[in-house]
């Protein structure tokens, strides 16, 4: 069984925004963190949300 690049994109992209809602709510909660994995975190996010975008274009072309 075969899963299309889409459903994979569209994974990617709802993981990336519960990590950046679950780290949101977590400092709303006042736990606080290091500045070095805070960006670790952001940087996390903001590749997984542009990876899926990616497999979403892809697999709107082929």
């Amino acid at each position: 069984m075969t899963i299309p690049d889409w459903f994979y994109g569209i994974a990617s992209i709802l993981a990336g925004f519960a990590l950046a809602f679950l780290t949101v709510k977590k400092r709303s909660m006042g736990v606080k963190e290091d500045w070095f994995s805070l960006f670790g975190k952001i940087v996390l996010t903001l590749f997984m949300i542009g990876f899926g975008l990616l497999l979403l274009t892809v697999s709107k072309t082929s």
